[in-house]
């Protein structure tokens, strides 16, 4: 496999494509169980208003996150979900059903999207942030500083590499020998799960992309979450 091939769109989108019948039960075991405690976190960066808001959930996977958002004090006037796997969607599209309110699934690529400039109340994403490379990244914080309206708000939350070079060694494998048997046994297939781990490995945590954020212009915090396994960085977009 081709180094920089696993972040092609089409790769990426086929990969969750294999593992969506399976991925949120194996990607709440890759985070010891703490995925929804860390969903909540990314919502509750997000400051909730009286006027009613229009979220973007982005690489929203199954909806996810929008349990988290109804139970948030967001006063929510529409969710647009945008995800590139088409299995994923179709798994979203049943899952709306048990939240209430507008949601609107958009099968698109983020780095090439159709979402009018200045639209997002907020943005919001989770876990989806290591299938992009540095490129990639750059991109994704200039297509986030394009669709947040001023003072806009956003966050992200995603699995990340420890610090400390002990519970790194034990979490890495945990990710990259551990899940891929738990993917096997769920799904027959430990090669699609080993990608969580090469992608985990690859990204570190979130901290470069706060830099990026930073450097167009948003206003951006960072934060690890238990011991630097998990990274959340969130922020604004300043008054124009």
């Amino acid at each position: 496999m081709q180094k920089e091939s696993i972040y092609n769109p089409e790769f990426v989108s086929k990969l969750f494509d294999s593992m969506s019948s399976t991925y949120g039960l194996t990607n709440y075991i890759s985070s010891f169980g703490f995925t929804e405690r860390w969903r909540k976190a990314c919502i509750n960066k997000i400051k909730p208003t009286e006027k009613p808001v229009v979220i973007y959930d982005l690489m929203s996977g199954m909806g996810e996150l929008w349990p988290s958002i109804k139970h948030s004090k967001l006063n929510v006037h529409e969710i647009n979900a945008v995800d590139i796997s088409p299995n994923m969607n179709s798994i979203a599209r049943k899952n709306k059903k048990s939240v209430s309110g507008q949601i609107n699934i958009l099968e698109q690529d983020i780095l090439k999207n159709d979402i009018e400039s200045n639209s997002a109340d907020h943005v919001v994403s989770s876990f989806g942030l290591k299938t992009f490379n540095t490129k990639q990244l750059s991109e994704l914080a200039h297509e986030l500083n394009k669709i947040l309206k001023p003072e806009g708000s956003y966050s992200f939350v995603e699995i990340s590499v420890p610090n400390s070079s002990f519970l790194k060694f034990f979490y890495m494998f945990y990710l990259t020998k551990i899940i891929p048997v738990v993917g096997y046994l769920f799904q027959g297939n430990s090669q699609d799960y080993k990608m969580l781990g090469t992608y985990t490995s690859k990204f570190g945590n979130s901290k470069k992309f706060h830099s990026m954020l930073l450097n167009e212009g948003l206003e951006s915090h960072y934060e690890e979450l238990f011991f630097g396994c998990g990274s959340i960085t969130w922020g604004k977009k300043k008054k124009s």
